[in-house]
């Protein structure tokens, strides 16, 4: 029994090491979480897949609730006797106890054991209401003031449960390939747990996490990981087959993909970034999906007028600005703990907007999108723009009679609907829609 207790405890503390480690190397890196925690499991391929979804889900789950452990933390030892206790590992010990219920003879190997058995009690009875707002909701002050401004407190509480929670897997079904009923049949088939997306007529919700690259239905290119709030920006745009559509901020294409496969490979596609390494990710997507109407071009970030062979001839233009990304703290809790650069944000957006509107021609659209859920990244660009460039106007969205994604949200939030349809404004909010935050604008050249 002695052995089988000390073999648990030796097991709880390598598990306790690897995720203190692990946090540490996110919290020291400049760089997105998930490609730290990427690198880490490649350098560590002893551990094992259950050991590897344990580090990660501890680590974000650190990651979702910090201010809210150091505050805690800060309440009941100001001072810690443990020398050798680094932050990471003290807020790894923190998140255990509180959210998975180890005790302190859990830690008995490690060195939160002192810090265990000296706080259990106050820790498993503290009261969460001393915490200031910013602190229970587990917000950094660039988010929650703005945020606190925007929203009432009943909302802007659902709102940050909403984003403490972790995000479902969805899929955008290449149409092309097959109706989504055809392939949630397939995944069902193969017990991969997928349902209707309730919004979007273009996707797939799975609720448990698990690789699917490897799948048939990925490789023949039936389907791209793309959020449900994403999947609706670029409906939003309406593209038409036979129209040239320029994709301003491409990134990696997922937009991209899906405007073609809107298109059924009919027209063309200028898909742009300025990152080369991004937009290289793009072309072998391509190839999967059959898509061939699609050319890309890396953008100069210093010359303004890299596009003017093209000016004022695209029916469309999208541009996903580059922004805080508040809206997808579900799938990046890291973010809120990094610096925002709001007012340089601004400052770019503002820029790129301008320049890409130089490519729409009299009476095409223009649509701003971001992944924010701040009105200065948002609405106020829009009207910043706007009051710049007097030839382009809100607009109203139009849709195809009997537009399922319409009719959905329509039924979900009749308001938003309404000012789809008023001035053409798309606003999507975790705790209400269940997406990723995201905001849109259709604007038209007169």
């Amino acid at each position: 029994m002695l052995v089988r207790c000390r073999q648990a405890m030796s097991y709880s503390a390598a598990r306790y090491k690897k995720s203190s480690e692990l946090l540490g190397q996110v919290m020291a890196s400049s760089t997105a979480a998930d490609g730290v925690v990427d690198r880490y499991f490649k350098a560590h391929r002893n551990m094992g897949s259950t050991d590897r979804r344990f580090a990660a889900a501890t680590v974000y789950g650190c990651l979702r609730r910090q201010r809210e452990l150091l505050a805690m933390i800060e309440a009941i030892a100001p001072e810690l006797p443990d020398t050798d206790l680094t932050p990471a590992a003290l807020q790894v010990g923190m998140y255990l106890m509180v959210n998975d219920a180890w005790s302190p003879d859990d830690f008995a190997l490690t060195q939160f054991a002192t810090f265990a058995a000296a706080h259990q009690g106050a820790i498993l009875a503290f009261d969460r209401s001393r915490l200031a707002p910013a602190e229970r909701m587990n917000l950094p002050d660039w988010l929650y003031v703005p945020l606190a401004e925007q929203l009432p407190v009943g909302d802007l509480e659902d709102l940050a449960q909403a984003l403490s929670q972790v995000a479902a897997v969805d899929l955008r079904v290449n149409q092309r390939r097959g109706p989504r009923q055809q392939l949630l049949a397939e995944l069902q088939s193969q017990d991969i747990d997928t349902q209707l997306t309730e919004l979007s007529d273009f996707g797939l919700r799975r609720m448990t996490r698990g690789p699917l690259q490897n799948t048939p239905a990925f490789k023949q290119g039936w389907f791209e990981f793309q959020d449900e709030g994403s999947q609706l920006v670029s409906w939003l745009l309406q593209p038409q087959a036979g129209e040239f559509i320029v994709d301003y901020c491409a990134g990696a294409g997922g937009k991209t993909l899906h405007i073609a496969d809107i298109m059924n490979n009919r027209g063309s596609i200028l898909a742009c970034d300025v990152a080369p390494r991004r937009l290289a990710q793009l072309q072998p997507r391509l190839q999967r999906a059959g898509i061939r109407n699609v050319t890309s071009r890396v953008l100069d970030p210093k010359f303004d007028d890299d596009l003017e062979d093209y000016a004022q001839t695209a029916d469309a233009v999208l541009v996903d600005a580059p922004c805080t990304g508040s809206g997808t703290l579900r799938r990046s809790p890291d973010i809120r703990w990094r610096e925002a650069r709001l007012e340089d944000l601004r400052e770019l957006q503002l820029q790129i907007l301008s320049n890409a509107s130089q490519l729409v021609k009299a009476g095409g659209r223009l649509v701003y999108a971001t992944c924010s859920l701040l009105a200065e990244e948002n609405q106020q660009i829009v009207e910043a723009f706007l009051l710049a460039n007097p030839g382009f106007a809100r607009e109203g969205a139009t849709f195809p009679e009997f537009d399922r994604t319409f009719t959905a949200l329509q039924y979900q939030d009749a308001g938003l609907a309404e000012r789809l349809q008023n001035v053409g404004e798309l606003q999507l909010w975790p705790h209400r829609h269940n997406t990723d935050g995201f905001y849109a604008q259709v604007l038209r050249r007169h």
